[in-house]
């Protein structure tokens, strides 16, 4: 196994120095920097991960998370995945402090308010689902600078350094598309009902649908709303889209708000001619599927995601190298009336 003591002689500098770079402080001069990362990973230098993990124990490291609606039952199961995994690193005095963002989703300042919150209680490293808005971009970037890791949960925003866990979300909108195309026999006029645009990974899956879409020449989009991820929202606006487009014939539900939209669909006249394709297996989706309004869902593995990212953070502390820019992409599942409950 190759040593740290050993590539501070080949560099040509001290063991601490080496020390530093491999645990990515800043207090090194860049061409320092270089050169001991062009020998280390030239040697194919692994960190001691056991002695590593003894070391943490005595640093007490606090993780900061920011997850979404309270009573979106998608955040429940990723907090979940996050506090399983918790558990698990309790040994190592690892605490968790989970913020949630209830109704700030749309609103950047109160969202950096919490943030802000995260940063007084002197987090070392920050779990988030940030939004497509520059003053949020902003204040990661200035965090991820300090040396503070990001991990961005289930939305894989740019312009800040970080680690991404979740789906590549524009293909799972082409899966949507795709599966949609299938029940349909490839003709269909469809209704896009999504939560929040200025969130990437809703943004994505409708990007996704819209190219799968665009290569069919007999299916059309007919309307995009968003629901804010809400299931009162999402009754009202689907109620008024199935009302102003009456040849709409398929749906496809890309975030929360499920419920809400099967709702209305279902007080609409001859409703069962609309097939409906949605995304994730909450329990209400769940039972949607098995009374056959919706005929296939797209999930993520909630609980995973959550137990990933917090591993991913742990991990940096044992060898900050591997964190940089890292995506960790979990399984694209789609379930039906026949596997909805494995």
């Amino acid at each position: 196994m190759v040593s740290q003591k050993k590539i501070a002689e080949l560099a040509g500098v001290s063991r601490g120095t080496v020390d530093r770079v491999l645990n990515n402080r800043s207090d090194v001069s860049p061409e320092v920097q270089e050169r001991v990362m062009q020998i280390a990973n030239a040697l194919k230098y692994k960190p001691n991960r056991a002695a590593k993990s003894l070391v943490l124990q005595q640093k007490n490291l606090k993780i900061g998370c920011i997850l979404g609606e309270e009573e979106n039952p998608f955040y429940i199961q990723l907090i979940e995945g996050i506090e399983q995994k918790a558990k698990e690193l309790e040994p190592y005095g690892v605490q968790v402090v989970i913020h949630r963002a209830t109704y700030i989703n749309s609103n950047a300042n109160r969202f950096v308010e919490k943030i802000d919150e995260l940063l007084d209680a002197n987090i070392n490293g920050l779990i988030i689902q940030p939004f497509m808005d520059s003053f949020v971009i902003d204040k990661l970037r200035l965090i991820a600078e300090s040396q503070i890791p990001i991990v961005a949960l289930n939305t894989n925003e740019s312009g800040f350094e970080h680690c991404y866990v979740g789906n590549d979300f524009y293909v799972c909108g082409k899966t949507a598309a795709n599966l949609l195309d299938l029940i349909t026999g490839g003709t269909c006029k469809v209704g896009i009902i999504t939560g929040f645009l200025n969130t990437s990974s809703h943004a994505d899956r409708v990007r996704g649908i819209i190219d799968y879409i665009d290569e069919k020449p007999n299916m059309e989009i007919v309307s995009t709303i968003e629901n804010q991820d809400d299931d009162f929202i999402s009754f009202s606006k689907t109620e008024t889209m199935l009302r102003n487009h009456s040849d709409i014939d398929a749906l496809i539900i890309t975030a929360g708000g499920v419920y809400g939209a099967c709702r209305a669909l279902k007080m609409t006249p001859d409703y069962n001619r609309i097939r409906v394709v949605s995304f994730d297996d909450v329990p209400t989706t769940k039972a949607l599927i098995k009374d056959g309004t919706i005929l296939g869902t797209i999930c993520q593995q909630p609980v995973r995601q959550g137990a990933l990212a917090l591993e991913a953070l742990f991990d940096y502390f044992i060898d900050p190298s591997k964190f940089i820019e890292r995506k960790i992409y979990t399984d694209i599942q789609i379930k039906l009336k026949a596997n909805i409950d494995m």
